[in-house]
C-alpha cells in the first residue's frame, strides 16, 4: 500500500477524507466522526490541540 500525506488544518476535513491517525491507522472519515465542542472540531474524538497541530490527510492511496 502506498500513500502520500499532506498536513491540513483540522477544519478543512470533511467526510469522505481518510487521515493517517496517530495511532498509525489509516481510517476514513465519516459524518458522526466530526464533532463540535468547546474545543472547536474534533475528528475521532481528537481536538488536534485546538488546532495548533496538523492532521495528516492521506492522498492517492493505492492499494
Amino acid at each position: 500500500m502506498t500513500y502520500d500525506i499532506r498536513l491540513t488544518n483540522k477544519e478543512e476535513i470533511k467526510a469522505g477524507d481518510t487521515i493517517l491517525c496517530e495511532d498509525g491507522k489509516i481510517r476514513t472519515v465519516c459524518n458522526n466522526n466530526i464533532t463540535r465542542g468547546f474545543t472547536g472540531k474534533c475528528i475521532f474524538g481528537n481536538p488536534y490541540k485546538l488546532g495548533l497541530e496538523k492532521v495528516k490527510k492521506v492522498i492517492n492511496l493505492k492499494f
